[in-house]
């Protein structure tokens, strides 16, 4: 359910009412395909907040870069193709974690437990 959720919050947020939906992407391949896409970003926050979302990317801490990835697609000043590919590494974490709580991986259930109440 809480994935559920989590998949519906980015939609909604990446306008599915286009029937366009997020570039599919693997957590492989995610830190780097968004660290090419913020490479150019001339806002030093926004640059900052993709950085680290990709080094917790690398690092495998899925929690942290859905935060982090969460609060860069709040921002205006994304550009439709960052938009589009935060949505797409927000599912590919959002899936993972999803996974891990189902096989007993309890910060991962607690963390999709507070997303879904949205605390």
């Amino acid at each position: 359910m809480a994935f559920g959720l989590l998949l519906a919050g980015v939609l909604i947020s990446t306008g599915c009412g286009s029937d366009k939906y997020p570039t599919e992407m693997t957590l492989e391949d995610a830190p780097e395909t968004i660290a090419e896409a913020f490479k150019d970003e001339k806002n030093p926050n926004i640059k900052a907040m993709a950085t680290r979302a990709t080094q917790l990317l690398k690092v495998r801490n899925y929690t942290g870069a859905h935060g982090i990835l969460k609060q860069l697609m709040t921002l205006s000043d994304l550009t439709p193709e960052q938009r589009d590919l935060i949505a797409g590494g927000m599912m590919a974490v959002a899936e993972n974690l999803q996974k891990a709580a189902e096989q007993g991986n309890a910060q991962a259930g607690r963390y999709l437990k507070q997303q879904s109440f949205g605390k």
